[in-house]
């Protein structure tokens, strides 16, 4: 699909969100992101439960998220390719501190 109007080719958008449908069908059919994704119930030590520090919503995401949680995506990467059933939460941490020492200086 091409806009003629200002001569902007839609063409790699459009290979890309091809490939983002087959991916994600393949994840579905995989179930790839199910933390029991095996049809077997699990036996002792054959679960995993990975956690990480939340990024605080207070700033902006950089690098170092990234690095964190590549450590625990690795493993549970591992962990599933042994069999094992994998739980990884994300979310972000909205409370403590940090939170409070920002309103305060909002305050100011």
């Amino acid at each position: 699909m091409e806009d003629r109007a200002n001569g902007n080719s839609f063409k790699r958008r459009d290979k890309l969100m091809e490939i983002e449908h087959e991916i994600r069908n393949w994840w579905d059919e995989s179930r790839v992101f199910e933390a029991e994704a095996n049809d077997e119930p699990a036996k002792d030590g054959d679960k995993f439960f990975g956690y990480f520090p939340f990024p605080y919503m207070n700033g902006h995401m950089h690098l170092g998220h990234a690095y964190t949680i590549s450590k625990v995506e690795f493993a549970a990467a591992y962990q599933r390719s042994r069999g094992a059933n994998v739980l990884i939460p994300f979310g972000f941490h909205s409370t403590g501190m940090p939170i409070k020492a920002s309103a305060d200086k909002l305050k100011q």
